[in-house]
């Protein structure tokens, strides 16, 4: 088998899947990329991580579930019913291709052949063109090669394995230093690059450059204030915004925005860009986007203005074109609270003093920028104050920085802290699951969840955090045993199993029969002490959105 081959790849990634440990998927992963080299090496890295794209190029595939699954049926000679239920059986459909395929004869797929047919993908059009360039890969692809060409497609490989692994193990196949191919990754936005500068000794050449989507710095919660009392000289506090986080690039006229999915949403929220286009200077901001709220004032008062409700914001996301309408009903706004790169220089390694500093004088410079507010606190009781100052704003609570702390991009830790208290909990009963991603792959550990509504049970969200994963190994046979109905990747299941749920809010909405939808549902603790008819009930919901 040629050290060139997809193959290599696959079972590695096969390999990789079947470990549970970090340290084992590291090694494993490394052995594929130590005898890479130039295009080749790039290229793995890139599909090790499940795209054939560097983060940069923001491209996608853009070939569908219904699309896949008629070039496996195509090749492997089954109907599309075969290979929906076998799909829907396994939970995912690279793992029944990889059954239902016959083995290929011949040598194999060559690594630049599988990137060249995955890019080409990118600019076909017609869904009949992409299924035949599926299937003409199929058709000589292994068993194995098959399942991780459709995994990629498909979205997910599902191999307990990040890119973050993958950068652990570029480090450890070339003999680099880890935190220098974390920053490398982060300055170029390309796995592939990154690599072959580690194999060739030259990540120090790599700079910083603007336009790529980078990794967001996470915050760790807070469960209770006294927790943090001790070390509140060393945070700064700020409110938490109920918005969707971004980086704001700006060079020039040109800005974009990136979401923390890290996805270009620049032309979805237009006025914005165009404000910061104005903004004198090169920056990298990271910041929070809000709807904007403006209310005249009456009398000769001056009116007032700040962050509306997310359940307008919501309105906005997902169109990638707004009415004009739309944008006047709803207007937005970007509030920065920090600074990561200005006039070409990254900032991440600074301490949050630092990058503070630069925020400020760019909003001295430019006026119009937002910036957050920085408070401080000695005690729990003036915790709890901000905390109610947040909350009487619209925010949701507040955040924590450590005064010392660098940007660690796409991490999370104790350096920044989050306090956050959960509106109310509810007792739901679970009527559907489904597998998780990444170190839950396999898992069923995302529960669909209803409340009663009379003698009926109506769906009012979906949470996959707060169990344990014995917990979910647990009740993963319980779902197994009550299941009703298979639909694709989703069991419908009894309604039996009862847990509490915790959320941050109530809101209106047409996804679930309830008429309902939590914000942030998570599970408290699963409740075998109660059954069905002791959950709560519609009217409790009502309830909490009229009380709240």
């Amino acid at each position: 088998m040629s050290e060139d081959g997809y193959r290599l790849l696959a079972e590695a990634l096969d390999a990789a899947a079947g470990q549970r440990g970090k340290l084992a998927k590291i090694e494993i992963l490394a052995g594929a990329l130590r005898p890479l080299d130039g295009a080749r090496l790039a290229i793995a890295a890139r599909l090790l991580c499940g795209s054939p794209f560097a983060e940069w190029e923001q491209q996608v595939t853009s070939a569908g579930w219904a699309t896949l699954a008629r070039a496996a049926a195509a090749v492997a000679g089954w109907d599309l019913e075969t290979i929906g239920s076998c799909a829907g059986a396994i939970g995912d459909l690279g793992e029944a291709v990889s059954l239902l395929l016959p083995a290929a004869e011949g040598p194999g797929l060559a690594i630049l052949e599988v990137d060249q047919t995955l890019r080409r993908l990118a600019t076909l059009r017609k869904a009949a063109q992409k299924q035949q360039a599926i299937e003409e890969l199929l058709r000589r692809a292994s068993p194995v090669e098959a399942k991780y060409i459709v995994k990629t497609l498909s979205g997910g490989l599902r191999t307990g394995a990040d890119i973050l692994t993958v950068e652990e193990a570029i480090a450890r196949a070339f003999g680099a230093d880890r935190e220098a191919v974390a920053r490398a990754r982060r300055d170029c936005g390309d796995i592939g690059e990154t690599a072959v500068a580690a194999r060739d000794g030259r990540l120090q050449e790599i700079t910083f450059r603007l336009f790529h989507p980078i990794g967001f710095m996470l915050a760790s919660p807070i469960e209770d204030p006294a927790e943090v009392v001790p070390e509140l000289p060393s945070f700064a506090i700020e409110q938490k915004f109920d918005g969707i986080r971004a980086h704001a690039h700006k060079s020039g006229s040109r800005v974009a925005l990136f979401s923390r999915t890290l996805d270009d949403v620049t032309v979805q929220f237009p006025e914005i860009a165009v404000a910061l286009a104005l903004a004198p200077g090169e920056f990298l901001l990271d910041g929070e986007i809000v709807a904007w709220r403006r209310t005249p004032g009456t009398d000769g008062a001056a009116g007032t203005e700040g962050p509306d409700a997310f359940q307008r914001l919501q309105r906005r996301l997902g169109r990638k074109t707004p009415e004009p309408d739309l944008l006047s009903e709803i207007p937005t706004a970007f509030i920065a609270y920090d600074c990561l790169a200005r006039d070409g220089q990254p900032l991440f390694e600074e301490p949050w003093t630092e990058r503070r500093r630069h925020l400020e004088e760019v909003a001295a410079a430019w006026q119009r920028l937002r910036v957050s507010e920085v408070f401080s606190a000695g005690n729990v009781e003036e915790m709890e104050a901000l905390f109610a100052l947040a909350r009487a704003r619209g925010n949701e609570g507040l955040m924590l920085k450590r005064l010392d702390s660098t940007y660690q991009a796409g991490k999370r830790g104790k350096a920044w802290r989050k306090w956050k208290k959960a509106l109310a909990t509810l007792d739901v009963v679970v009527t559907a699951v489904e597998q998780g991603h990444g170190k839950r792959a396999g898992m069923l550990s995302d529960y669909t969840f209803a409340v009663r509504d009379g003698d009926r049970f109506v769906n009012i969200g979906k949470a996959y955090s707060g169990l344990t994963d014995e917990e979910i190994r647990r009740m993963g046979a319980r779902f197994r045993a009550i299941t009703t109905g298979r639909y694709g990747p989703v069991r419908a299941v009894a309604p039996e199993v009862v847990i509490e749920v915790a959320f941050d809010a109530i809101q209106k909405s047409n996804r679930h029969k309830s008429g309902y939808a939590l914000r942030f549902p998570r599970i408290v603790r699963l409740r075998p002490d109660r059954t069905p008819d002791d959950i709560s009930t519609l009217e409790d919901v009502r309830q909490i959105l009229e009380n709240r």
